[in-house]
């Protein structure tokens, strides 16, 4: 028996041009949200006729694979946001440098960190992104969510579980993020946009940005998990070590270390600029990049004994 399709659902609509990869296979549905009745709506639809769901933020932090997505994609648009003072209420689909833009033309300190990070801001949320010392976790107030039973609720930070970019919304797929209230504080624009006009600098001229990747594929390291030897047998990992927001070493150190700077499988390489970027650099398959993904882990286990953990989620595989 054919499902009957909500309005707006599209089929088998390539989800390659809303990746940061630009790889990946089809979504078998594909339905563009607008706001949060819609995505509770499509969710809902899903649910109920046993169809497999994948929300999509801005496309980054993922690897789709060629078979694509056999069921529904939700892709998020509820972009509403609204200023109350210092404090924000951000709709889940806000583009992350937009919001960081906005907060800095209105004189509001606490996201200029990430400035120059792609995404949606649900998607920072529901992986407690985090760069230059700072943590979304740190600005959060409350996040409003729609649950396994469809029912909207709110959770204080507190109750959200963050960690090192973790959440209980990555640990529970089942709730989705509907918009999140931050409190920032008063600083002065001038120096906030200088910060920002750096940091995207910073990022221009450290990281492969013309190539296609999902951003760093690996968490740093937990220093406390790595062998005392390799502080011997390598001096200069003790000056890698920085607070993130706990003493980590970069996974890059170690891919660098573990001489695969610019080691390739297929289209996929390990980037000469940055090598905790595996990139696109000449049509890769998601397999390629799979392939090297996991030839790096073994590599790093194999050299230091430590295991490196994907900051990526996989989708379809």
């Amino acid at each position: 028996m054919a499902i009957l399709l909500p309005s707006g659902v599209k089929q088998d609509i390539k989800l390659a041009p809303y990746t940061t990869y630009k790889i990946g296979g089809p979504a078998r549905y594909f339905y563009a949200a607008k706001n949060d009745d819609e995505i509770a709506e499509a969710v809902s639809w899903a649910r109920k006729e046993g169809v497999p769901y994948f929300i999509l933020g801005g496309g980054s932090n993922i690897l789709v694979s060629d078979k694509g997505f056999y069921g529904l994609v939700v892709r998020i648009h509820n972009s509403r946001f609204m200023i109350h003072g210092s404090a924000v209420e951000v709709g889940a689909g806000l583009d992350l440098p937009e919001l960081v833009q906005t907060a800095i033309d209105n004189g509001l300190k606490g996201l200029e960190w990430a400035s120059g990070i792609p995404g949606t801001f649900g998607g920072a949320v529901r992986g407690n992104a985090g760069a230059f010392g700072g943590e979304v976790k740190d600005i959060i107030t409350s996040v409003r969510f729609l649950d396994e039973k469809g029912d909207v609720k709110t959770l204080d930070n507190k109750d959200c579980n963050f960690s090192y970019r973790d959440s209980i919304f990555k640990q529970n797929p089942d709730y989705i993020i509907l918009s999140t209230t931050i409190k920032l504080e008063a600083g002065d624009r001038n120096a906030l946009r200088k910060f920002s006009k750096e940091t995207i600098e910073y990022r221009a001229a450290r990281h492969p940005l013309e190539y296609g990747s999902c951003g760093s594929v690996f968490k740093a390291i937990d220093v406390n998990s790595i062998h005392p030897g390799n502080f011997e047998k390598y001096p200069r990992f003790r000056d890698l070590i920085k607070n993130d927001p706990f003493p980590v070493i970069p996974t890059a150190c170690f891919i660098d270390e573990a001489s695969l700077k610019g080691y390739s499988i297929g289209g996929a390489m390990v980037s000469t600029k940055h090598p905790n970027f595996l990139v696109n650099y000449n049509n890769a398959s998601p397999q390629d990049v799979s392939a090297l993904i996991s030839f790096t882990k073994e590599r790093l286990t194999d050299k230091f004994g430590i295991i490196a953990e994907e900051e990526l989620q996989y989708v379809g595989f």
